[in-house]
């Protein structure tokens, strides 16, 4: 708009941008149900267009209404038309939840709609409040002692003016009182926590609010101040809330506040929660609350600590730690094992957008040299900017930025280096050399001179008895785990590893890192035959920090037994036995090659899954080379490589292949060419190789006689 007044000075200039709101999404349901019970729901969809939607996808989501989220493709919606959804919703935990429902298609962006559904005990029980008769109370102010509070819940010296406290441990707020109330007053205060994201993310649809209901307190006041204590259970998913306050006297309930914000973190002081530590309590000024650290690097013969700013209290660092938390489920907040599984993915930008570019090229232009960084702030802060993925890091680098984050959700985290560690790209506890008959290394898993990964103190009630404590996490992207896929790991029960156990998560790879054999083979026509076995050169002085000190503290003897002991071979062949038990996970069969003159070269890998698969998929990994041989086996040419990494299902064929045009056996007319295809494949986490090799030479061209078969002595035929 741009409008003038003539005759005078006055202009009047406005801009107003408009845009359609989403089409409404229609959610029919109870707004409150019996725990354990079932109840029928309805959503409806409306497509508002005079023409056809097409490609409509609706997606709903609740943990605590749905046992598993549901996706459906409803394909497609006449112009005008409803669409209408039955589903059944089940009372799975207490509280006021949130189902939300969106809906996709090739027109419309994202429709939502959503509704709030109570699940009670009984449905005829009304909220017991309890307390005795008294005058209505009006609060005039809301004291959060937050000085008090967040120094016995070890959070002062975070820098937000947010409230921050500690789960599974109590904080009391003070209210005063418009009047002065009566001695021995009974008041119960009842608090309610809906968990607020930071920020809308790309990655999930999921609620915006998740309620958890502090324990109502029973408290006496005299004169104008009450006294409240709360506490979140020690299973709270962590992040930020905003509280809602009430206070009642009988059944009089007054709202004190709705709009308090505060941030939940793990409580490792906590007995109530599974972080809980179980060493020295003053350990945690170290693997929680100091902010600079050492991270080992060199080789195990001449290696030193590299000092590391980890800033964990800094404000960017909580920010970017909410962010994160707001890419998990909700369902998996609440468990310290979820929550550091799925830092180790989000600290790398392998598959997620996650903070850190991994870079070992030697070229780091476009960002930043890994050797440049001296701690996390700068890192994080570029992050909390942006967004966008930063560059570069190598494993010190996620190690300490994951040691930030840990040790900022609240959990006794540190860094610990690896000298000598294996690389084990198919999780057998070998580093496995393949070598040609002239020396020439065909394919190897790698060892490096040292890899840096973190550990973070929590229980494992999902494992055995005794396998708690200490865990392996690494947020350096290496492997895809076996385990749900992704470039994550752990977390890795020590223990576990020590004892050779294949627990969750990802045991094998670390087990690898820090014992495997170095095995060297000869590849004898396609077939790899072990000819040198070396048990002592893998994982060497582990190391980390000490408690508050700079001396650096070895941990060898926590990850394995006393090289070459007895303990330590049955450690690693418990391994092995348990592997071979899993051999022939996967059928490998190479079909016929068609070698007609002039055509190109199919040649085909077929790889079938077993039905007796663990958990109904086996991750397959290697390689299919071809190259151009002289009749004597002489390379000729290089002529392609397929890289293989796929997932082979129970009863299904994956089927790997190279075409090869067939114009190449012309292009050496002096000599006879074959094709030689190399095949080595690997089904991880088992002792399942697949080596094959096939040499392939076109037939010669036919030769089409057309005669008849019988002739008469003496006589001609055409």
């Amino acid at each position: 708009v741009l409008l003038a007044v003539t005759g005078t000075a006055q202009v009047f200039s406005e801009q107003l941008l408009v845009g359609p709101d989403p089409p409404k999404v229609v959610v029919q349901a109870p707004p409150m149900m019996e725990l354990g019970k079932r109840e029928k729901a309805s959503i409806l969809f409306t497509n508002p267009l005079p023409t056809k939607m097409s490609d409509v996808t609706l997606t709903v989501e609740c943990d605590e209404l749905l046992e598993k989220d549901i996706e459906y493709v409803i394909g497609s919606v006449e112009g005008g038309a409803t669409f209408t959804f039955p589903l059944t919703l089940t009372g799975l935990a207490l509280g006021l939840h949130q189902l939300v429902v969106g809906v996709e298609s090739d027109s419309v962006e994202l429709a939502t709609g959503e509704a709030e559904i109570e699940v009670v005990k009984k449905l005829d029980e009304a909220p017991d409040i309890g307390g005795v008769a008294a005058p209505p109370i009006q609060v005039t102010k809301v004291n959060l002692n937050s000085a008090k509070n967040r120094s016995e819940h070890h959070t002062l010296q975070y820098d937000t003016p947010t409230f921050v406290v500690r789960r599974g441990q109590k904080f009391t707020v003070t209210l005063t009182s418009a009047k002065v109330l009566p001695e021995g007053t009974k008041l119960v205060s009842r608090a309610s926590f809906a968990l607020k994201p930071v920020s809308q993310t790309r990655y999930t649809r999921k609620p915006s609010s998740f309620e958890v209901n502090a324990m109502a307190t029973v408290i006496s006041g005299a004169g104008k101040e009450i006294s409240v204590d709360l506490w979140t259970p020690g299973t709270t998913p962590i992040g930020r809330y905003e509280m809602t306050l009430t206070l009642g006297t009988g059944s009089d309930v007054t709202v004190v506040h709705d709009d308090i914000m505060l941030i939940v973190l793990f409580n490792p002081w906590s007995k109530e929660d599974t972080c809980c530590y179980g060493g020295e309590s003053s350990h945690l000024e170290e693997y929680v609350l100091s902010n600079k650290g050492m991270i080992w690097v060199g080789s195990s013969r001449s290696n030193y600590g590299r000092p590391w700013q980890f800033a964990q209290f800094q404000p960017d660092s909580l920010q970017v730690l909410l962010y994160m938390l707001d890419k998990m489920k909700i369902s998996c907040r609440g468990d310290p094992i979820m929550v550091t599984r799925e830092l180790s993915a989000l600290v790398n930008s392998q598959d997620d957008n996650g903070i850190l570019v991994g870079n070992w090229s030697g070229d780091y232009s476009g960002g930043t040299s890994p050797l440049s960084w001296t701690g996390s702030m700068a890192i994080l802060s570029e992050y909390n900017e942006t967004k966008h993925p930063v560059k570069y890091g190598q494993c010190w680098v996620f190690s300490g930025v994951q040691t930030t984050l840990l040790r900022c959700a609240g959990l006794a985290s540190r860094s610990v280096t690896n000298f000598s560690s294996a690389h084990d790209t198919n999780f057998n506890r070998a580093v496995d050399k393949y070598f040609d008959q002239e020396g020439n290394v065909t394919a190897q898993d790698s060892i490096w001179n040292f890899h840096v990964w973190n550990e973070a103190y929590m229980t494992r009630p999902d494992l055995p008895s005794g396998f708690g404590g200490w865990q392996a996490l690494d947020a350096t992207p290496q492997e895809e785990s076996p385990q749900g896929g992704g470039y994550k790991l752990g977390p890795t029960s020590i223990k576990a590893v020590k004892e050779g156990q294949s627990l969750n998560y990802d045991t094998n790879f670390v087990i690898s890192e820090v014992n495997a054999d170095v095995k060297k083979y000869l590849v004898e026509g396609g077939v790899p035959r072990l000819f040198q076995v070396d048990s002592t050169k893998v994982g060497k002085n582990i190391s980390t920090k000490g408690v508050l000190s700079s001396r650096r503290v070895d941990l060898t003897n926590q990850y394995k037994y006393e090289e070459g002991s007895i303990m330590e071979r049955k450690a690693l062949y418990h391994g092995y036995k348990q592997l071979l038990k899993e051999e022939e996970q996967v059928e490998f069969t190479v079909p016929e090659v068609e070698r007609e003159f002039g055509r190109d070269v199919e040649f085909h890998v077929c790889a079938k899954g077993k039905s007796t698969t663990e958990g109904g998929v086996a991750l397959v990994k290697g390689s299919i080379a071809c190259v151009a041989v002289s009749y004597t086996g002489r390379k000729l040419k290089e002529v392609d490589k397929l890289r293989v990494n796929s997932r082979v299902r129970a009863n299904k064929t994956a089927t790997y292949s190279l075409s090869v045009d067939g114009a190449i056996f012309s292009q050496y007319p002096k000599q006879k060419v074959y094709l030689k295809f190399d095949v080595l494949l690997a089904v991880t986490g088992t002792a399942q190789v697949f080596s094959e090799q096939l040499l392939v030479g076109p037939d010669p061209p036919k030769v089409v006689v057309q005669a008849p078969p019988m002739m008469e002595l003496g006589k001609r035929e055409k």
